[in-house]
């Protein structure tokens, strides 16, 4: 026994050491010596759940129990392990076996109420993290738990409350000042976001993806003196594979389909996957193919902008078309618009993933499309269980997901060259003309706006960008200030994120010798009346890496033509195929030198300009591009090609 004892207190100090396989390997060599030692079981178990392999601690907890029925850690432990692998409802079984034992156990209600949260019982969650502070005023986890489910239902002023009350107690309690960020940047407090963000990168730098969220409050804000130091630590962190930045924001910062790849397997590294099929739906002749589209974005959104016609000329007669909603309606006339377009509109927000599966699996899906991508509000791991026996990356997410379980991306030529693929994760679908869908008509306001109604001069250039300040880089603003000061007779007009951010960027055009008075600032616009001010715009000046996408074909469809610089990854191609679909290549430059030359020689040259509006005029009405009809049956072609 002295030599059991020797290894088991050899192996925990090299435990605690961190040396977790030295340990294991000397808990082993006890093991063999006795194998009655439920301490020893509980070691062993713990050590590999420090090695996240929670498959083999869970037999070994279960072993702890058999041996010590009130071995707390062990059933604590084994509730968590099962957490990890997602099994909610076996893992509530074990935390309330715990509470039989220790009714008082706080821990123990938490552990129960996030597992609830889990599986979408939001009610009884919560009563369960009020029972935990009710046994433990100061329980910071579960007043952070309780948080997170105001935050679900919007309730932010309720969720900060509880957020704050957590770090009053615990001020480094990294998880709530993260949600903290979280919950004023879903509000567009973008400043207070940063101020938690940049507090929990000094407590840990290394917590997954804060770099990112920091990098992402400064662009959204302009604030780009610490830009690029940010930027070099990103990249240092993502060749060590690190989980440092969320593949949606990389997109304005890099352009990198190398990149961009490898950034999407990091963040999906520990998600739920499974294999990758291709396998042909055993469906009858003649049978009705049955489309999901799944997003979050059936509501006011450039998303549902573009794809409303699809859903209004699926051919019903061949498809049955299910849309499944990630967020509740909340009387968005749009989302009443299209509702009548699907055999069902399906809200699932509030469904577990178990349940949406199980829904997918009734309705029998052939084909689930995903709307979001790596976009806010997504639910990917629905995706991982194979909700259809194709699944499909379209529209809402402008590059690859890097995820074995979606099978295909909608692109066309122009977007991924035949060079690019090996950098695309998914099988790639090429249409015949632009990957992008628009409505036939939309809705322009009749009013008798002039230029004056928004404070634009009459008599000046008016060079124009409508999209999210994330998109304007450093590089990007450098040149459009240069095209400022070699057309002196022109302004530049942007869409007004928050008063922070257009203060930041005229403090920015200060500095390039270019006066306040030529930066204007449009306020946000139904999208009638956005459609009305984009075309007294003269030229739309294109961001880089991040096209324009919506706000694109807007501008073309009013005739305001875009000059744009192609880069390599999907969302810097996004622009060039539009253009190319109505016959403008000539506006689609491929250096920085070249995008700067042609927006001043535009700008310089009014006839020129004239001609270019008209031929843009004349284009769009012989070009597929505003043609949802003829794209509709190019992509049910697509569709149909899979069986």
């Amino acid at each position: 026994m002295e030599e059991f004892k020797k290894k088991i207190a050899k192996g925990l100090d090299l435990h605690k050491k961190g040396k977790i396989n030295e340990s294991l390997e000397l808990y082993h060599q006890a093991l063999m010596i006795n194998d009655e030692n439920p301490q020893l079981f509980f070691l062993i178990g713990t050590a590999y759940l420090q090695k996240n392999n929670f498959i083999d601690s869970i037999t070994y907890f279960e072993r702890t129990i058999n041996l010590d029925r009130n071995n707390l850690g062990a059933y604590n432990n084994l509730g968590g392990a099962l957490q990890s692998l997602k099994k909610y409802e076996k893992a509530i079984d074990i935390y309330k076996k715990l509470l039989l034992i220790k009714p008082n156990f706080s821990d123990g209600y938490n552990n129960i109420g996030t597992c609830l949260v889990h599986l979408k019982d939001y009610n009884n969650a919560s009563k369960h993290f009020e029972k935990a502070i009710s046994l433990n005023p100061k329980d910071y986890v579960a007043y952070n738990n309780i948080g997170l489910i105001e935050k679900e239902f919007s309730n932010f002023n309720k969720a900060l409350e509880n957020f704050k009350k957590s770090i009053e107690i615990n001020q480094n309690y990294y998880l709530a000042i993260n949600n903290l960020g979280n919950t004023y940047l879903e509000m567009k407090e973008y400043e207070l976001a940063k101020k938690y963000f940049k507090k929990l990168y000094e407590i840990n730098p290394n917590y997954e993806f804060i770099l990112g969220k920091l990098i992402y409050c400064n662009m959204i804000l302009c604030e780009w003196h610490e830009l690029n130091f940010l930027v070099d630590q990103m990249k240092t962190a993502l060749d060590e594979n690190k989980k440092v930045i969320a593949p949606f924001i990389l997109l304005a910062l890099i352009d990198s389909p190398e990149l961009q790849l490898k950034s999407s397997k990091i963040f999906l590294k520990d998600k739920l996957l499974d294999s990758k099929i291709n396998y042909k739906s055993k469906k009858e002749k003649g049978e009705k193919i049955k489309i999901g589209y799944f997003s979050p974005d059936f509501r006011n959104h450039p998303v549902l902008h573009l794809i409303e016609d699809i859903f209004k000329y699926h051919d019903k007669s061949k498809f049955d078309v299910y849309a499944f909603s990630l967020e509740p309606n909340k009387n968005d006339h749009m989302t009443d618009k299209i509702k009548p377009y699907f055999k069902e509109f399906l809200e699932i927000k509030n469904l577990s993933n178990t349940s949406i599966f199980e829904l997918a699996k009734k309705i029998d899906l052939d084909i689930a499309i995903d709307l979001c991508g790596h976009t806010a509000l997504n639910r990917l791991e629905i995706f991982s269980n194979r909700l259809a026996p194709f699944q499909i990356n379209f529209l809402g997410y402008p590059g690859t997901m890097g995820a074995e379980y979606i099978d295909y991306i909608i692109a066309d030529e122009n977007i991924i060259p035949e060079n690019e693929k090996e950098n695309y994760s998914e099988d790639i679908i090429y249409l015949p003309n632009c990957y992008q869908p628009n409505t036939e008509f939309k809705n322009i306001t009749k009013d008798k706006l002039r230029k004056k109604n928004y404070n634009v001069p009459e008599n000046k250039i008016v060079y124009c960008n409508f999209g999210p300040s994330y998109k304007i880089t450093p590089e990007v603003f450098d040149l459009w200030m240069d095209i400022l000061k070699k057309v002196p007779n022109s302004i530049l007009w942007l869409l007004e994120t928050n008063v922070s951010t257009s203060k930041n960027i005229i403090k920015e055009a200060i500095k390039r010798n270019i006066s306040e008075e030529r930066i204007l600032f449009g306020k946000y616009l139904p999208h009638e009346q956005h459609l009305k001010r984009i075309s007294f715009g003269d030229i739309f000046l294109d961001t880089y890496p991040y096209n324009a996408h919506t706000t694109a074909s807007d501008s073309i469809r009013v005739g305001v033509p875009i000059i744009t610089l192609k880069g390599r990854c999907f969302a810097s191609r996004v622009c060039s195929s539009i253009l190319k679909q109505v016959k403008m290549e000539e506006l689609i430059t491929e250096s920085s030198e070249d995008f700067r030359d042609k927006a001043i020689n535009l700008g310089k040259n009014e006839q020129e300009l004239t001609n270019i509006k008209d031929q843009i005029k004349k284009n769009s009405l012989n070009s597929s591009l505003f043609k949802p009809k003829e794209f509709t049956k190019n992509l049910e072609a697509v569709y149909k090609s899979l069986f």
